[in-house]
Order: structure tokens, then sequence, then C-alpha cells
């Protein structure tokens, strides 16, 4: 079972490698750092962030905070008939690290308790608390990232007049 999402997908398109790089640098901004956020939503562009030769890592320009916004990892390969673009949508290194914290404190907290129910010293309703912290916490990443990984796919996809392959 994997408790942090992430996504893999590729996408196909038309253009040859050198196009699809110009369509990715022509919609992207370097990443900006915290005290420039706000000048950012004064752009047109879709992304933020780094390509670096047929290597992208962005992330979706939002006008609104949303920690489980997906990064944007991609490698852009050359084919016959077109350029695929392998992408992994996945959490930011922060969330990840806060959210594997989070699991592993309720975690505890819920075995302690399911032990201390089973043994007669916790009284059997409190260990409903923390097993809902786990569920809510598991319900907020997975909605969370699902919706902003959706989001960020369809203007992927929009920016380089993709398809996904099957």
């Amino acid at each position: 079972m994997k408790i942090l999402p992430s996504e893999k997908l590729t996408l196909i398109t038309e253009f040859s490698k050198t196009e699809v790089i110009e369509k990715l640098k022509s919609s992207s901004i370097p990443k900006q750092s915290f005290s420039h956020r706000n000048k950012i939503i004064l752009t047109d562009k879709k992304f933020e962030g780094s390509i670096i030769g047929d290597c992208f890592n962005v992330t979706r320009i939002i006008n609104y905070r949303n920690s489980f916004l997906p990064v944007i990892n991609g490698k852009i390969i050359d084919k016959f008939s077109g350029t695929e673009i392998e992408i992994e949508l996945k959490p930011a290194s922060f969330v990840k690290g806060l959210m594997t914290l989070w699991f592993a404190g309720v975690s505890f907290a819920f075995i302690s308790t399911l032990f201390g129910a089973i043994f007669g010293e916790t009284p059997i309703h409190v260990v409903i608390f923390p097993l809902f912290m786990l569920l809510m916490g598991f319900g907020i990443l997975k909605f969370g990232f699902s919706t902003e990984s959706e989001n960020s796919k369809k203007d992927l996809i929009e920016v380089l007049q993709a398809k996904v392959k099957k």
C-alpha cells in the first residue's frame, strides 16, 4: 500500500524534442523564492521551475496556497513519430517529510492506545481519536494531491498539446 501518493505517466506529442523544450520554456518561469511568491500571480506562465537539457522539474503556478501541489519531474525522449515525455508527479519533499512524521506519530499513538485498550488500561473509545486522525491525514493527503495532480496534468497536456500514452 502506497502511503504517500505519486503518479507516473507518459505523454506523446507530435512535436520534436527541441519544440517540446521550447514550449516548456515559454510557459515556465524560474523557481521563485518565498519573498517573491506574490509576484508570480501577475504572469501568464503556467509553471515555475527548471528545465535543464532534456529534463525538467516544475510546479504549476497557482494564486492560492496548497502544500499538496505536486512537483512534476519529467524527461523528454525523442522518438521517430514525435516525442515522449515521461513524467512523475509527487508531493514536495517538505510535505513528504512532514506527512511521514505525522503518520509515524499518529500510528504510534494508535498502537499505544490499542494495546492499552486490549489490556484494559485504557477505555476502548480512546482508540477512536488516533484512528480518526490517521484516517483524516490519509484523506487530506489523497484529496489534496489528487485534485492538484489532475489540474497539473491537464495544464501540461495543454501546453505540450500531448496525449497520454496508454
